[in-house]
């Protein structure tokens, strides 16, 4: 079964929120995700959130080549794929995804401030998770 995921990254890149969906959900699925977020922030999204009843107003759809901040996300996923396998999961029931998925997260967000600990002079921007990959 393939599956979307959504995460909801702060200006440091980790996770303060995320959901997921199976494949042949549409990217509305998220907004009550995003919608949390109202008066606290914006979020970055790509054009699949549009939405013919609207979309909030805190949500700012990017189009190719603007608002590069959104490519944290693609950086986070693709840093979570190498190191974790993300894209070979084998698991057929939603429990069973939905534990992963939370475990995944908790472990990137260690990761990243483990990074942080032991390059105390790495710009604090910086994401990397790839020393821990086994």
């Amino acid at each position: 079964m393939g599956i979307k995921l959504c995460w909801l990254l702060n200006e440091q890149g980790q996770v303060v929120d995320w959901d997921w969906a199976t494949m042949n959900t549409h990217d509305q699925h998220f907004h009550p995700l995003i919608e949390g977020l109202h008066d606290q922030s914006i979020v970055l999204a790509d054009l699949g959130f549009r939405c013919a009843a609207g979309i909030p107003d805190h949500l700012k759809r990017c189009e190719k080549g603007t608002w590069n901040e959104r490519m944290c996300v693609e950086t986070a996923l693709s840093m979570v794929t190498v190191v974790c396998g993300l894209k070979h999961m084998h698991h057929g029931l939603r429990p069973s995804i939905q534990a992963r998925l939370a475990s995944l997260v908790a472990m990137f967000n260690v990761l990243l401030s483990l990074f942080h600990q032991l390059h105390p002079d790495a710009d604090p921007f910086q994401m990397s998770i790839a020393e821990f990959s086994l």
